[in-house]
């Protein structure tokens, strides 16, 4: 789902962007799963449902079970991140929304690496934490990110749907990408030809 300055009042909140991962991961949930299983209210997970639904990241899913309760599920496969105009908006919605993606992001790292142990040694083996510092201009980063995209696109030509079985020995991978400057360079303004051969 692409984001603009309307719907993205509706996923700027790290509930709602936790809650929207939890129903593309695991599956259709109700409010009181969704609860506990993010340790909250039912009122809370209720009014956030209803907010993710407004603005279209969410639909209701069938019911199960003959239950009367309101099933949910995610609405897309992704979000993309809004456009610059977008996340430079006055009303700082775009730079709310990736703090709390970068927040649900950092609790999963931790997450995973808490559940290290418990995984089987092809898991371990396989399991990847790392990072990688280089020096790139702004349209060199972008290609990177571009190509990057590309082929995690191919890898998810055809994702199965949350909550389906597995084939044997596969599991749903998570792959956290972040591009950023580092510290001491965000502010840099290097000069241009013409500044350079005054």
């Amino acid at each position: 789902m692409q984001l603009n300055a309307r719907n993205l009042r509706g996923v700027a909140h790290p509930l709602r962007v936790r809650m929207l991962t939890v129903l593309r991961t695991e599956g259709p949930a109700t409010a009181t799963t969704l609860a506990r299983r993010l340790n909250q209210n039912t009122g809370a997970t209720s009014y956030h449902l209803r907010q993710l639904a407004e603005y279209g990241f969410i639909v209701e899913a069938p019911s199960r079970g003959g239950r009367r309760e309101r099933w949910w599920q995610a609405a897309h496969v992704n979000t993309v991140v809004p456009d610059d105009s977008v996340l430079a908006g006055d009303d700082g919605l775009g730079i709310a929304y990736l703090q709390a993606l970068g927040r649900v992001w950092s609790d999963a790292m931790t997450t995973a690496i808490d559940a290290t142990t418990s995984l089987s040694p092809e898991w371990r083996d396989a399991q990847d934490f790392g990072d990688y510092v280089l020096t790139l201009t702004p349209g060199e980063a972008e290609e990177l990110s571009a190509e990057i995209h590309r082929l995690l696109r191919r890898r998810n030509s055809a994702p199965e749907p949350a909550g389906s079985p597995l084939p044997e020995g596969a599991a749903r991978v998570a792959f956290q990408f972040q591009l950023f400057p580092t510290s001491a360079d965000r502010h840099v303004s290097h000069p241009t030809q013409s500044e350079c051969e005054r």
